[in-house]
């Protein structure tokens, strides 16, 4: 008797930052629902691979680099995923996967979602699939950015929030709030930090409708062109696509004249402006150096970092202090290997995590936001349409279902999701203002404007805005005890993240 050798699985799960309060999309359900068909199909799972908090735009995340690894090294027979989403959402990334599993022999598997990855047409359908998804949304996202962009060069906001200073119509000046503006500018000017010019406008009572400044919000305000009399939509990077990071070499998409009340002339914009960009570049402050000490976690024995140092002789005869974080048992002689991390290092992991996440949060940003702009007739035809061609699939499922191109469990999983997608625009719809609500959408999401604040904020805030945001931050390397080369880090990556 031949007996069949047990199919070995390995299951992968996936959650967005945005997904992780959504139960249906939590990993302890999707792990559940992984194991229960594993079960059903005899296969023995022999990995689990997790990405928490990571984005499906692109391939770099942990957990989906060290599963593309031990494909490479055989370590099992079938990928197996609740959704085709929950791996990748890019056609170009998903073919990528699909030929590294052809060369390897492994299939892969929904739970949820009928692919055969043994045949020509199988393959063909799960790429068509991935097509149009990602079509889908960069249709939506493109059509709300033109609709944003004629408004702003007919000399309208764009919606969003009312700018703190104004009344709602968004042009009349409110004076006391005006003139919390100008010594806002004042006490920056006078050398003052972003968190301590917060600080002594909450301490004298100050506040912007009732709610404290932070370092971030005093930023915006000596950032935003409004003030100056002008209206600033959206960026681009230089060829032309849109960016997801100012550091990226972005340039500014609209910069047009408005008619509101001033609060600052554009020479005094212009005059801070110049003092934010000298800050970025004099050089760090003296106050604090060691920015993230507290929230760093060693991924190799679960012991926290701390800050060290030396200095490294220039040709010149000077010093360059290098920062740099250790586990706490490798530096007590405890029996850790884990290297140490330059602070640069860490740095760019944390700037990278971030830009991982940032394009799903700035697509449902986008779609919020629109969902506020001053013509809401307009909106909520662009709403209806969407909710239009939501019902218009369900009849497509259900007639596919008819003509035994799908099976039940496949009519009730794409049933579920447009009946998901058509709860949240009916809530939209019912929850639109005949207002913008100019406090409900205040830029106060600090992890997703961290790499446009950081460059103007000293050693201690920095410091305290990590403290903020983070509650742990675990490193990973596969390597042990291992030191960069000049001019190159130690291969590593951010194993996982909470948030206060």
């Amino acid at each position: 008797m031949v007996v069949k050798a047990t199919m070995r699985a390995a299951i992968y799960i996936r959650v967005s930052t945005e997904e992780q309060a959504n139960e249906g999309f939590s990993i302890e359900a999707q792990k559940r629902r992984l194991l229960s068909y594993a079960d059903s199909q005899d296969w023995e799972v022999t990995e689990v691979y997790i990405d928490d908090g990571w984005s499906a735009k692109d391939l770099n995340r942990p957990e989906m680099k060290r599963m593309m690894k031990d494909v490479e090294n055989h370590l099992f027979d079938v990928v197996l995923v609740y959704k085709l989403d929950r791996m990748t959402r890019s056609s170009i990334d998903c073919d990528q996967l699909l030929k590294l599993f052809e060369q390897h022999s492994v299939k892969f598997q929904s739970c949820t979602e009928s692919f055969e990855t043994r045949t020509a047409t199988g393959r063909l359908f799960i790429r068509l699939v991935a097509d149009i998804a990602q079509w889908e949304r960069e249709n939506i996202a493109e059509r709300v950015r033109f609709g944003m962009e004629q408004m702003v060069l007919e000399g309208r906001r764009p919606g969003g929030p009312v700018p703190y200073g104004y009344e709602k119509d968004g042009k009349t000046i409110i004076p006391n709030e005006r003139n919390t503006l100008r010594l806002l500018r004042k006490l920056y000017l006078e050398g003052d930090g972003l968190k301590t010019v917060a600080l002594k406008l909450n301490n004298m009572g100050l506040l912007r409708r009732g709610r404290k400044w932070g370092a971030f919000t005093v930023w915006y305000a000596l950032d935003n062109p409004y003030y100056a009399g002008k209206i600033r939509y959206g960026a681009k990077k230089s060829n032309g696509k849109y960016a997801s990071r100012k550091k990226e070499g972005v340039v500014d998409l609209l910069l047009q004249d408005s008619d509101q009340q001033l609060v600052f002339t554009w020479e005094e914009y212009e005059e801070h402006q110049a003092e934010m960009k000298r800050r970025a570049f004099k050089g760090h402050s003296k106050v604090r150096e060691y920015w993230f000490t507290g929230v760093l976690t060693c991924g190799k024995c679960g012991s926290k970092m701390s800050g060290r140092y030396h200095q490294n002789k220039r040709q010149d005869g000077s010093y360059k202090k290098i920062l740099s974080y250790i586990c706490t048992n490798r530096q007590e002689g405890k029996g850790c290997t884990m290297p140490m991390f330059r602070q640069e290092l860490v740095e760019k992991l944390i700037m990278e995590h971030i830009e991982s996440i940032t394009l799903d949060n700035e697509q449902l940003q986008e779609i919020a936001v629109s969902a506020e702009m001053d013509d809401v007739k307009d909106q909520r035809i662009l709403l209806e349409q969407e909710l239009a061609k939501i019902r218009e699939r369900r009849k497509k499922w259900q007639r596919m279902y008819a003509d035994d191109l799908i099976d039940e469990d496949e009519l009730r999983s794409h049933t579920a999701d447009e009946k998901n997608n058509e709860q949240q625009i009916l809530k939209l719809l019912s929850e639109m203002p005949q207002e913008p609500d100019y406090e409900a959408s205040e830029p106060n999401n600090l992890l997703f404007r961290l790499p446009d604040l950081w460059d103007v904020l000293d050693d201690k805030e920095k410091h305290d805005l990590i403290l903020d945001i983070f509650d742990n931050i675990t490193l990973h390397t596969p390597l042990d005890r291992a030191r960069g080369r000049k001019g190159k880090f130690i291969p590593a990556s951010i194993e996982s993240v909470t948030y206060k």
